[in-house]
């Protein structure tokens, strides 16, 4: 009887501890749980930083359950260094190339499809439920980077062309987030997955299943939020897709300054606005006089009562 007390004991344990096996994806390590720093204003769109919150298990590596134990990432396996040959390979920083190409003087070719190394497959099939472009966030307008395919929790969502992960990790603003550099020079960012199923270093081939859709981080329900980068400057996924069917639009992708011309109305909307610091003594009828503005519209601005109090320091839209 004593026996069979302590296997039923040790069956208890081994129950326990298999657990955070089993919801391995929702959770990463406290060694990837750090903080990364934010290369853009997040004004413009979530980058995501690591969620500093969160506390995960300390006795078993994420990335164990995923790569084979001997796998060792070899630099020569970089893809894309003709277009990348300055920039490190950084596996924490969604954008750390720096670079503006607003004004880019060449144009740039890449293959997108051919019959000899260049396979593709659409990362995922179904409707937009939301575009690239100025859209509604709450109650101001945001510029979205990418395209949301709506899809339901656990649906896969497939790398598009070959290539390196580049990226994968937990972020506060995309959740589950994968990056992929491929060889044709582009890099493709999938976001807000419920589960991971890539690690950084990952070789994949298009089509690989790389994270099964959710709605981890900023999000208001499942859907893959999808973005298409070069050299770290996004491009509008509808050049090179065509949704929902999900074929590509041409085999080829011409990259110039006209890719980025949305990067001239995000500043001018930037600049659009105006803020004033509130100052010891200040009201909202003392600073609605100043700009010539009246206290409604000034409350209305800021989402406060018209008979809020003011705080020092607070900072205030006035246009």
């Amino acid at each position: 009887m004593h026996l069979l007390f302590r296997k039923f004991i040790l069956f208890i344990c081994l129950s326990i501890y298999a657990i955070p096996f089993v919801h391995a994806q929702t959770e990463l390590p406290d060694s990837l749980s750090q903080i990364e720093e934010t290369d853009e204003e997040h004004e413009e769109e979530n980058e995501g930083e690591f969620d500093a919150s969160f506390t995960g298990y300390s006795d078993v590596s994420y990335w164990d359950l995923l790569r084979d134990p001997a796998f060792t990432f070899d630099p020569n396996m970089i893809p894309a260094n003709q277009h990348y040959e300055n920039a490190s390979w950084d596996t924490i920083t969604i954008n750390p190339y720096k670079v503006s190409l607003k004004e880019m003087n060449d144009t740039v070719l890449l293959a997108l499809k051919d019959s000899y190394d260049c396979a593709f497959h659409p990362p995922a099939i179904g409707d937009i439920s939301s575009n690239f472009g100025f859209r509604r966030w709450g109650k101001r307008a945001k510029f979205h980077y990418g395209v949301d395919v709506r899809m339901e929790v656990g649906d896969p969502v497939y790398a598009m062309f070959d290539g390196v992960v580049r990226v994968a990790k937990r972020s506060a603003d995309y959740g589950y987030v994968v990056l992929i550099r491929h060889y044709n020079g582009l890099e493709t960012l999938y976001a807000h997955f419920n589960q991971l199923l890539a690690y950084p270093g990952q070789p994949v081939r298009s089509g690989d299943i790389i994270g099964l859709a959710g709605s981890t981080g900023r999000s208001t329900g499942p859907h893959l939020h999808f973005e298409v980068r070069y050299k770290g400057e996004k491009i509008d996924p509808n050049k090179v897709i065509s949704f929902p069917s999900g074929s590509l639009m041409s085999d080829t992708l011409q990259i110039d300054k006209s890719c980025f011309a949305h990067l001239y109305q995000v500043k001018s909307t930037k600049l659009k606005s105006k803020y004033h610091t509130v100052k010891k003594g200040e009201t909202l009828g003392k600073i609605s006089y100043k700009y010539g503005i009246s206290v409604k519209h000034l409350a209305k601005l800021n989402h406060i009562s018209t008979k809020a109090k003011l705080r020092v320091g607070q900072r205030l839209r006035i246009r």
